[in-house]
């Protein structure tokens, strides 16, 4: 690739078109953003930068971070995506054609507690409470909650102008969220202390610092979602209503995000019926 700052330009540049590919397929803004933050940070943390590395590398870079098993799985994934495009490209060669694939875990719900709740309310400022208001009472993403508009709300609905998958969908509006919301001015509804809006990557890259500065260790804006899945399947909702509130094409995603309490197992099973016998003729 010649020297290395003719380097450094192609590998940027490199970035750049498969950012536009990832555009052009209409992925998500949150799925673009994380794709290329993480092929930046493979670039400056492989030995030979994101074109010359090898599969080894790439294994360790997802072996050695202290991250959950979704993460190196989504990691992984990623990364196959990117060199499966640049493969014939951009490069000579798919270095993730052997590598080893990631298992999928077993997904396990993690709702805050009614008490995290009550004091994430009692004692964030903007634009965290407008945030988790939304995600705790209407189950929206961040990726979702960072481009709401004050006309996107109104006392029935709230539009999502950018769902999961690339289309517009809408939601319920809830009492709380109306009251917070309805003298809002026009604009972005999730504003920081300065005026500016809230992008998606702003709530990602300050959740963990700000939550553990109020006392809420390892809470994260996500897991506002997974109570308002647990909190409506605990309140009686069926499983499929609860599928339809979060907007999941599939229940087993719902089932990841729905925390069912040891009590109520116990409950729902000696609550099963005696079979009634029928009477024996003679």
């Amino acid at each position: 690739m010649g020297s290395l700052s003719d380097q450094v330009f192609a590998v940027s540049e490199m970035i750049c078109a498969y950012e536009r590919h990832l555009r052009a397929a209409e992925k998500s803004h949150k799925t673009i953003y994380a794709r290329v933050k993480l092929l930046q940070r493979l670039n400056d943390e492989l030995p030979w930068g994101l074109a010359f590395a090898s599969t080894e590398e790439l294994e360790d870079f997802i072996g050695s971070g202290d991250w959950s098993s979704w993460t190196r799985r989504t990691y992984g994934n990623h990364i196959r995506s990117f060199y499966k495009w640049a493969d014939r490209r951009w490069l000579d060669g798919n270095p993730t054609a052997d590598m080893a694939k990631q298992r999928r875990p077993a997904g396990v719900p993690n709702p805050v507690s009614d008490d995290q709740l009550a004091t994430a309310l009692d004692v964030s400022p903007e634009p965290w409470l407008t945030g988790i208001h939304l995600a705790a009472f209407q189950g929206m993403r961040v990726s979702e909650l960072a481009g709401v508009h004050r006309e996107d709300v109104t006392e029935d609905a709230t539009r999502i102008r950018v769902a999961k998958g690339g289309d517009p969908e809408s939601v319920d509006t809830h009492p709380m969220v109306w009251e917070l919301l309805r003298d809002r001015p026009p604009g972005p509804v999730c504003r920081r202390p300065n005026g500016k809006p809230a992008p998606v990557g702003w709530f990602t890259d300050n959740e963990r610092a700000f939550f553990d500065s109020v006392g809420l260790q390892k809470v994260t804006m996500h897991r506002f979602r997974h109570w308002f899945g647990t909190k409506l399947l605990n309140e009686g909702n069926d499983l499929r209503t609860v599928q339809e509130a979060l907007r999941h094409k599939s229940v087993a995603s719902t089932q990841n995000y729905t925390f069912v309490a040891g009590g109520q197992r116990r409950l729902a099973i000696r609550s099963l019926p005696a079979p009634t016998r029928r009477p024996q003729e003679h």
